[in-house]
């Protein structure tokens, strides 16, 4: 039996839950043209939940360089990831 790679489970693990987060833009989108706006279902599966990490600022003589990011999750991404684990655990 081969051992699996971090690597590709990291990766599967980031896609699944970009695919995830696509999946949840495009079923707001569909909500949001059939009027289904405000409803139980779009509250549990697309609102995303924000995880923002405070700018950091390296301030440089010549130039001065800010880092951050945040992460938006919703119910559809962490499903991606869940589908994204059981491909890399039980595909090879």
């Amino acid at each position: 039996m081969m051992r699996k790679n971090l690597g590709v489970l990291i990766v599967a693990l980031v896609i699944g839950a970009l695919a995830g987060s696509a999946v949840g833009e495009v079923f707001a989108v569909v909500f949001d043209s059939l009027g289904l706006k405000n409803n139980v279902v779009e509250k549990v599966l697309i609102d995303s939940y924000s995880y923002e990490f405070h700018p950091i600022r390296l301030n440089l003589i010549i130039m001065t360089l800010i880092f951050g990011f945040s992460l938006d999750f919703n119910v559809l991404s962490f499903l991606g990831i869940g589908i994204a684990w059981y491909y890399v655990k039980y595909s090879y």
